[in-house]
């Protein structure tokens, strides 16, 4: 019952105008809350089709080739496994062309070795194209971060009117107190 009276403009003597303007802004922060759920699942489903979309034309346009090796790579000093650094490889483009460009290895990898690289149709050397689990990911990162967003600036707004609504209290009590305490302090012996 304390929460339903927190939450709702409420009656009584000791009500302020200012606490009914709280009360209303957190009603409208908790409706904000609650909307924004269906309003992030539903651009998270436009997200992640044109995502989709996405991934779709770059495995069209993309063709992974083969990619030799042709010098091992200059390693710097302490590297870890997980470490990559370019080296030199070659490989035939969808047109036919040898293509020599610098692709990102191991630096375990040696002059000789072959590896896999994706290549646009002129034979230049691109990304691998957008996983599922990709689109995935980026689909819940992005509607993730812009609810998380959303709901952060609602309740901010709501912190920042409550600190507004409590320094015009902290004012008006003062002004109060600034008439009542000359009385009060005569009686005072």
């Amino acid at each position: 019952m304390a929460l339903v009276r927190r939450f709702t403009l409420g009656s009584g003597p000791l009500k302020r105008g200012s606490d009914r303007v709280e009360a209303v802004s957190r009603v409208v922060v908790l409706l904000l809350v609650l909307l924004s759920v269906p309003v992030a699942l539903t651009v998270g489903g436009v997200v992640r089709s044109d995502l989709a979309d996405l991934a779709r034309q770059q495995a069209a346009e993309r063709t992974p080739v083969t990619a030799v090796v042709t010098a091992d790579p200059e390693v710097p000093g302490d590297t870890s496994p997980r470490t990559r650094v370019p080296v030199a490889a070659q490989w035939v483009s969808p047109g036919g062309t040898v293509v020599t460009g610098e692709v990102p290895v191991r630096p375990t990898t040696r002059a000789g070795d072959t590896l896999t690289v994706w290549t646009a149709s002129d034979g230049r050397r691109v990304d691998e194209p957008m996983t599922a689990a990709e689109v995935r990911r980026s689909t819940l990162v992005l509607v993730g971060v812009g609810w998380a967003g959303g709901v952060g600036a609602a309740v901010l707004a709501h912190v920042g009117l409550c600190r507004v609504l409590e320094r015009q209290r902290d004012r008006r009590w003062t002004r109060g107190w600034a008439r009542v305490e000359p009385t009060w302090s005569r009686r005072v012996p």
